[in-house]
């Protein structure tokens, strides 16, 4: 009698253990395939335990709050930030590091990539990459920054033509002032020819002061190009200006800085430095740091 019911209850087992393990294995199951083992070998207790925990799992799904998808955007989190970046294409490597590269066909190939892609966006790199001892690399970056100083000259031409036909016009002079400011940075000048253009920047820097007598920005680089230009006296009288219009303004004291420490003028570094600390100035966080070896705030 005993052994009957014995053997009854196997058999219930091995029946509920067998449709238990084909619901899980047809993925109608919370639980994973691993669970199949204990479900099987246990008996009785095996399918019991399994059916306690998927209803459980159902409960707590019933029980769960769906939640729209635009709660879940994490917008500019420095977490997600991190996640972007694990996604992002490993085989993108900084235009920098390809002239490092030993495989000459594949910088030769980045490089003439760079030069039909967009001259102007890799100047920095070309001007580094023309001196590669690799001649066709080499020969890949020059005709890029040539291409780049052509560029330049011919929006330069144009825009002196236009100025011509339209002296008034102040929108075009200010376009002229940035395209040679941007020419004059590149990089792609040097020596002589970039002293020829600073002496064309600051004349049309003066042309731009001559109809906007106190425009800040253009002070700004009026006096600095006079530094680039070693002209010094002018720049101290730019300061000057900029002291007595805008004696709140943090850029009007680190550019008076500028002066002092680059004309080497210990004494007037001095004065500049008690001026600042008597001044009422709006410093910014940057403005501070730019400031600090010179001065305490």
């Amino acid at each position: 009698m005993i052994i009957n019911i014995f053997l009854y209850i196997i058999a219930v087992h091995a029946v509920s253990a067998f449709v238990y393990a084909i619901y899980i294995v047809t993925g109608n199951s919370f639980l994973r395939k691993a669970s199949i083992i204990p479900i099987i070998l246990i008996p009785v207790f095996g399918p019991v335990a399994g059916i306690v925990v998927e209803l459980l799992n159902i409960s707590k799904q019933q029980d769960s709050k769906l939640i729209d998808l635009p709660q879940l955007t994490l917008g500019e989190d420095i977490y997600w930030k991190t996640i972007k970046r694990g996604n992002e294409d490993e085989n993108i490597v900084p235009l920098e590091e390809v002239l490092l590269i030993n495989d000459v066909p594949v910088r030769r190939k980045i490089v003439l990539d760079a030069l039909y892609d967009n001259p102007l966006r890799y100047l920095d790199v070309m001007l580094v990459a023309r001196h590669n001892e690799d001649i066709e690399t080499s020969h890949y970056a020059t005709t890029m920054i040539s291409e780049a100083q052509r560029k330049f000259q011919l929006q330069i031409q144009r825009y002196v033509v236009a100025i011509e036909e339209n002296p008034d016009d102040l929108e075009l002079l200010d376009e002229y002032i940035e395209t040679l400011g941007t020419y004059i940075d590149s990089g792609l000048l040097e020596d002589y020819l970039l002293k020829q253009e600073r002496i064309v920047y600051s004349k049309v820097l003066e042309t731009k002061l001559s109809k906007v007598n106190l425009d800040y920005k253009t002070l700004i680089r009026y006096l600095r190009n006079n530094i680039a230009l070693k002209n010094y006296m002018s720049a101290v009288a730019i300061s000057g200006i900029l002291k007595r219009n805008w004696p709140e303004d943090e850029q009007t004291w680190i550019e008076a800085l500028r002066v002092c420490i680059d004309g080497h003028d210990n004494r007037m570094l001095q004065e500049t430095i008690q001026e600042i600390r008597n001044a009422n100035v709006n410093w910014s966080d940057n403005g501070r740091e730019q400031v600090s070896l010179w001065v305490q705030i």
